[in-house]
């Protein structure tokens, strides 16, 4: 059976900026257009029982990412939203092999955000404000794992693993708040994305390509596929704001995250015991602070943030540094 030497087989990705921002809209006709920077490190990774291990064979980790996204007020309580974050990932390095990077791109999330609950929203209230956020994850693209494999055993440069799962999820995201005062509000934020639709094992990445078109020698008709079922997503963030002064703001937030992922199934396979992923769970914190101003041409802010990971399951030790500029403009 085909074993990747590399230890890559958790899917890697970057928490290039949080979705999870406060349940409010933007105003009507007033659009916001998000860049962001991450550089991120895996050094360990957590194992089937939680416990914190070394990369294998010292394959550490270091990648950067940029993604963006634009955010459009329809009214003063709808805002339609496209995210790539993360987006692509433009540098990587994996120590004892030279060969593998991890050059690919997120899939990007399409949606809107109602808010139910708020000042201006069809339920007005001051302390409370509670939004949902229906949306479709579209595939950015595919990977040409067959090219890729044959990279890999030919010693060329190949993508060692994709930065996303590459297929259409539907779902969406809730966002609460509970405003103590003019400073402090509380934040709970969650998101839900199904995979309705089977893939097939042999388009999943190289441990897939290799072993399926392993078996495809002596059985052709050979072709098992995944189901990912779903991924959840779940965060508490208290949340603070200064006025400096005029025109002038600071915050910071400490958000508290937890995703998880179930056991991925598998059908058609009755020829080999394929070993499918596993379900995978992390628990991270990720502290920022940022400043806004509205004394420039467009009113601008800029957000400092940094992602620890505290706890999980067969999922990557993930440490990132995370810039984001936010531009917002009237029309």
């Amino acid at each position: 059976m085909f074993k990747i030497a590399l230890a890559l087989v958790l899917l890697f990705t970057i928490s290039s900026f949080a979705v999870a921002d406060d349940a409010l809209v933007l105003p009507a006709k007033v659009i916001r257009v998000y860049a962001t920077g991450a550089y991120a490190t895996v050094t360990q990774k957590y194992d089937a029982s939680g416990t914190a291990q070394a990369m294998t064979s010292n394959n550490n980790i270091t990648a950067g990412n940029v993604g963006a996204a634009v955010e459009f007020g329809v009214t003063d309580w709808i805002t339609a939203a496209a995210q790539w974050g993360p987006g692509y990932n433009f540098y990587s390095k994996i120590d004892n092999a030279a060969h593998a990077n991890l050059a690919d791109a997120a899939d990007l999330f399409v949606g809107a955000k109602l808010q139910i609950v708020g000042p201006k929203a069809p339920i007005q209230n001051d302390m409370i404000r509670f939004a949902i956020a229906p949306g479709v994850k579209f595939p950015l693209g595919t990977v040409d794992w067959k090219t890729q494999y044959a990279n890999y055993t030919s010693t060329k440069d190949f993508l060692a693993s994709a930065a996303d799962k590459h297929a259409l999820a539907v779902g969406g995201r809730a966002y609460l708040d509970y405003v103590i005062n003019k400073m402090f509000f509380l934040n709970l934020y969650s998101q839900f994305l199904y995979y309705p639709i089977a893939v097939n094992v042999i388009d999943t990445g190289l441990s897939g390509y290799g072993t399926v078109s392993g078996y495809q020698v002596p059985y052709p008709t050979y072709n098992p596929t995944y189901n990912y079922g779903y991924a959840l997503t779940l965060e508490f963030e208290p949340h603070f704001d200064y006025a400096i002064g005029e025109g002038l703001n600071f915050s910071a937030g400490l958000p508290v995250t937890y995703s998880l992922t179930p056991v991925t199934t598998v059908s058609g396979d009755s020829l080999h015991p394929l070993i499918a992923p596993v379900a995978t769970n992390l628990l991270s914190i990720g502290p920022n602070v940022s400043i806004m101003t509205l004394k420039t041409l467009l009113p601008l802010q800029l957000k400092v943030g940094y992602t620890l990971p505290l706890m999980g399951m067969n999922s990557n030790a993930t440490n990132s540094l995370v810039l984001q500029f936010k531009v917002y403009a009237k029309f």
